[in-house]
C-alpha cells in the first residue's frame, strides 16, 4: 500500500501558563491537521528551530509544506517601515517559514499557503503587502474581519478562469470566510492574481512556473466540512505531494 504523502505544517509560539509559570508551547490550528488528514495527507507539526540541520532534517521526510495563518509578516521583509496599523509579528516565525518557503520555490515543493501564509509565500518569492487593507483602500474596502455567531463564508471572490485555483475548486465565484487586515499588494514575480475581492483585494495567487505553488487569503481548514468545494484545496495539494512520492519511489526524480 502506498504510504500517506507527509505535509509539514509550520507552528506558532502558543503562549501557556500554569502557576504562575510560562511554558510556552509550539502549535497548528487542529483545524488544518484535521483538513490534511481527511485529504489522504500525514500531517507533521514542525517546531520554529532556526537550526539548519534540524531544517534539513524536516526536508527529508517532507513531501508537501503547509504555510498556515497567524500573526503579520513584519514588513523589513518587502522593504518598508512599520506602519502604526501594523500587528503583532513573530521575528522567528517569520525567519523560519521564509527559508522553509524559498527551499520550496527552489526545489518545486508542493505549497499551499493559507492566510497569512499566502502573505508569506509572496513576500518569499519578492512580493509586497498591504500593512493594512483599510488604510490602502480606505471606504471602498470590504470590512475583511467577519464578525459571525458561526463559522460560514462571509463574501464572494472571482476566480481567474483557467488558473489551477479555478480547476481545483471547480468555481468561478465561490463563497470564502475573511479573518485578515493585511493582503497581498505586489504580487512576486513568477507569480499571479488568480482571486479577488468585490473591493480588489486580491485573495489567491499562484505560480505560473511551479508543479503547485497556490496560495488563499481565506481559511479553508475552517470550511470543509460544510462546503466541501474548500476540502478540493487540501485533496489538490496532497495529490501533488504524492506524485512526488510516486517519483521518487521510481527512481524518476
Amino acid at each position: 500500500m502506498q504510504r500517506r504523502p507527509v505535509i509539514g505544517l509550520t507552528s506558532r509560539v502558543c503562549a501557556f501558563n500554569q502557576d504562575g509559570k510560562s511554558y510556552d508551547r509550539f502549535g497548528v490550528a487542529i483545524a488544518y491537521c484535521e483538513a490534511v488528514e481527511a485529504a489522504g495527507g500525514t500531517p507533521i507539526i514542525l517546531p520554529l528551530s532556526e537550526e539548519p540541520s534540524v531544517l534539513n532534517s524536516y526536508w527529508r521526510i517532507l513531501d508537501g509544506l503547509l504555510l498556515p495563518g497567524g500573526q503579520d509578516v513584519s514588513p523589513q521583509h518587502y522593504g518598508e517601515d512599520p506602519r502604526p496599523e501594523l500587528e503583532a509579528v513573530d521575528p522567528r516565525r517569520d525567519r523560519v517559514e521564509l527559508v522553509l518557503a524559498k527551499r520550496a520555490l527552489a526545489e518545486d515543493m508542493p505549497v499551499l499557503a493559507i492566510c497569512r501564509g499566502e502573505q508569506l509565500l509572496n513576500v518569499a518569492a519578492g512580493g509586497s503587502l498591504h500593512q493594512d487593507i483599510h488604510v490602502s483602500l480606505g471606504t471602498k474596502a470590504l470590512r475583511h474581519f467577519q464578525k459571525t455567531v458561526d463559522e460560514s463564508p462571509w463574501h464572494r471572490v472571482q476566480l481567474l478562469e483557467g488558473s489551477l485555483l479555478h480547476t481545483v475548486m471547480g468555481e468561478a465565484t465561490p463563497a470564502v470566510n475573511s479573518y485578515h487586515h493585511q493582503a497581498v499588494k505586489d504580487v512576486a514575480p513568477g507569480f499571479r492574481p488568480v482571486a479577488l475581492a468585490p473591493d480588489g483585494v486580491i485573495e489567491g495567487i499562484e505560480s505560473t512556473t511551479h508543479s503547485f505553488m497556490l496560495g488563499v487569503q481565506w481559511h479553508p481548514e475552517l470550511l470543509w466540512r460544510e462546503h466541501a468545494e474548500h476540502h478540493t484545496l487540501f485533496s489538490a495539494h496532497v495529490e501533488m505531494a504524492r506524485r512526488g512520492v510516486a517519483k521518487r519511489a521510481s527512481g524518476t526524480i
